[in-house]
């Protein structure tokens, strides 16, 4: 952040106990975004074997900065205090660190990068997926026994159905009146 000028810095809240940061917004979060190495990096139309490894190095780094334990004794005026713990490491972070660098090598082997790639798609109904089943639930705590992923398998299921078989979105319902014959909608 130093080498684009931009001030970012953790800080702990006395008040509240708890971690902050500065927030980057508009032209520097817009330059932070467009120097950030991580962004250059998948951007790049090949890499060098000695990219792909700085990568890895860089990201595994990231990670073990991120789960540093706390040095010293607790609450003593030496101690530094760690981060966060190793069940906060998100399965993005575990990509990241141990299958980027993986697919990195194997695309770099055929001519292809990263950049020809994109989970938008994933990204966007895992997102459909979470507000369809857990925007009015107590996310899997109700009372049925089956897990909520079965739920989305099964809509999912009925919707690869009714597109496959032409099935109708809507329904129109008639009434007979069976004494003057008429049909009504």
């Amino acid at each position: 952040m130093n080498d684009i000028n931009i001030h970012f810095e953790f800080y702990h809240s006395s008040a509240q106990g708890t971690w902050n940061w500065t927030s980057l917004m508009g032209p520097e979060k817009k330059k932070m975004l467009q120097y950030f190495p991580l962004y250059e990096v998948l951007r790049k139309p090949s890499h060098t074997e000695a990219e792909i490894l700085k990568f890895e190095e860089d990201a595994k780094n990231w990670v073990r900065t991120f789960c540093r334990p706390t040095i010293g004794q607790m609450n003593s005026a030496t101690a530094i205090l760690g981060l966060y713990r190793k069940d906060d490491v998100t399965p993005y972070m575990h990509m990241l660190t141990m299958h980027v660098p993986y697919f990195m090598r194997r695309l770099k082997e055929k001519g292809l990068s990263l950049r020809l790639f994109s989970t938008s798609s994933v990204e966007k109904k895992n997102h459909d997926q979470v507000r369809l089943f857990f925007g009015g639930t107590t996310m899997g705590g109700g009372k049925k026994k089956l897990p909520v992923v079965y739920d989305i398998l099964v809509f999912e299921n009925r919707q690869i159905f009714y597109l496959i078989n032409n099935i109708p979105n809507e329904i129109t319902c008639r009434n007979i009146n069976i004494y003057n014959g008429e049909n009504t909608i």
